[in-house]
C-alpha cells in the first residue's frame, strides 16, 4: 500500500446531521476502528478525510476544513432518482472516490466520472425487550395479540406513506389489523381517522424504534425511491416481513425468496417542488423513480394477514431467509471491505507520484501520534 513502517491508514471521517447519515456514519466509523483504521480528529492528521453527507454540503466542508486540501477525498453519498442533476456533477468533481450503499446508487453515481465503490451499511438486529415492546404498544392503545402493520417515514412524495395508507385501507375496510404510521409530523386529519390506522408522529429515540420493530409484524413501504432503506433492512434484522416497493437500494437484499417486494411502474419525477428539492433545473429533463401497484400492494398487505393466521409456516420460512439476507451485513465484513477500500485508493495515489510514500502528516505531528476523533 504504502512504504514500509508507514503504520495504519488514519482517517478524518466527517458526518452530516440528517439522522440517517449519523447513524451510517456511527456504525461505519465503529467498523474501521474495529478494521484497524486510526480514526483522527482533524484531516491534517488523516491520510484520507471520508465525508459522509449529501453532496451538496462539500464545499461548505472544504470551507470549514481547510486541512482537507492535498489529501485523497471520499464522499460517502446515496441517490435516489435515476439521473443526476447538472449541478451534482459539480459537486460530485471535488472528491477523489465515491462510496454508496447499494449498486443502485453506484450506477447513477457513476454518471459523475469519479470511481464508485458500494459500502453497504451496517446491519445488526434493532435491540428491544419484551417489556419495551409492551409499553410502546399500551402507549399506542394496542390490544394484544392485534396483528401489527408498521411504517417509519416522512411525508415527503419519495416516502409516498398516502399510499401505503390508501392500500392499508382498500385491504382492510374494517380496520382489523392496526396499521402504525410512524412519521415526524401529523398525518392529515382524513388519513388518521382512517379505520386500523394508529398515528403515531414526532421525535422517537433509537430505542422507541426498536421496540416497534419487535412490536410490529409487517414493515411496509410504498417508497418511490430509496438509496438503502435502512427501516426495512432494520425490520428484516428483527425478523418481520418486509413489504415494500420492488424498487431502489433495497432490492440488494430483498427478493421474492426473502421479502415481498410490489411491483411498480417507472414514472417521471413531474411535481416542480419535489424536482427542485433534488436540484434540477427547471431546463432539465426530468428524472424518473417508481410508482407502486397499490392494488397489488393491497392485496400483499391481506395476503400476509391470512398467512400468519392460516398457514404461518411458509411466512415464518420468509422472516428467516429475511434474517440471513441482511446478516451478512455485520461490522466486521463493512470495515474490512472499507480498509480495503482506503488501501487501495492510497496504493493508487502512491502509483500516481511515481512510487513515493506521500501520505501528508502534519508537521511535528508523529504518524501514529495523532488523537482519536
Amino acid at each position: 500500500m504504502s512504504g514500509e513502517g508507514a503504520g495504519p491508514v488514519s482517517v478524518c471521517y466527517r458526518v452530516g446531521r440528517y439522522r440517517s447519515h449519523r447513524r451510517a456514519g456511527a456504525e461505519a466509523r465503529a467498523a474501521l476502528a474495529a478494521a484497524g483504521v486510526r480514526l483522527v480528529a482533524e484531516p491534517e492528521a488523516a491520510d484520507v478525510v471520508v465525508l459522509h453527507d449529501e453532496p451538496w454540503s462539500y464545499p461548505t466542508w472544504a470551507r470549514a476544513l481547510p486541512g482537507i486540501a492535498g489529501r485523497p477525498v471520499v464522499g460517502y453519498a446515496v441517490w435516489e432518482p435515476d439521473r443526476l442533476p447538472e449541478q451534482m456533477l459539480r459537486w460530485l468533481g471535488m472528491v477523489d472516490e465515491i462510496w454508496t450503499a447499494s449498486r443502485f446508487c453506484r450506477d447513477v453515481l457513476a454518471t459523475a466520472g469519479r470511481p464508485v465503490r458500494v459500502v453497504p451499511h451496517v446491519v445488526a438486529p434493532p435491540e428491544a425487550t419484551e417489556r419495551e415492546a409492551a409499553a410502546l404498544s399500551r402507549r399506542l392503545g394496542l390490544a394484544p395479540g392485534r396483528f401489527v402493520f408498521y411504517l417509519v417515514g416522512r411525508l415527503e412524495p419519495r416516502k409516498n406513506v398516502e399510499a401505503a395508507i390508501a392500500a392499508f385501507a382498500a385491504a382492510f375496510p374494517d380496520g382489523a389489523p392496526a396499521f402504525v404510521v410512524k412519521t415526524p409530523t401529523p398525518l392529515p386529519p382524513a388519513l388518521a381517522a382512517l379505520p386500523g390506522i394508529v398515528p403515531w408522529h414526532g421525535p422517537a429515540s433509537d430505542a422507541e424504534i426498536a421496540a416497534l420493530h419487535r412490536l410490529g409484524d409487517c414493515c411496509v413501504s410504498a417508497h418511490r425511491a430509496e438509496g438503502w432503506g435502512l427501516c426495512l433492512s432494520d425490520a428484516m434484522a428483527a425478523g418481520n416481513v418486509v413489504v415494500a416497493t420492488g424498487y431502489g437500494g433495497n432490492m440488494d437484499y430483498m427478493d421474492a425468496g426473502c421479502a415481498l417486494p410490489v411491483p411498480f411502474a417507472r414514472v417521471p419525477i413531474s411535481d416542480p417542488q419535489t424536482r427542485e428539492r433534488f436540484g434540477f433545473a427547471t431546463r432539465e429533463p426530468p428524472a424518473s423513480w417508481a410508482e407502486v401497484d397499490v392494488g397489488t400492494l393491497a392485496a400483499t398487505l391481506r395476503d400476509v394477514r391470512r398467512r400468519h393466521g392460516d398457514a404461518p409456516g411458509p411466512l415464518e420460512a420468509l422472516r428467516a431467509r429475511g434474517r440471513a439476507s441482511v446478516a451478512r451485513f455485520t461490522p466486521e465484513a463493512i470495515g474490512a471491505a472499507m480498509r480495503l477500500h482506503l488501501e487501495d485508493l492510497l496504493a493508487r495515489r502512491v502509483a500516481a507520484s511515481g512510487g513515493a510514500d506521500d501520505r501528508p502528516v502534519s508537521p511535528g505531528t508523529p504518524r501514529g501520534a495523532a488523537a482519536r476523533g
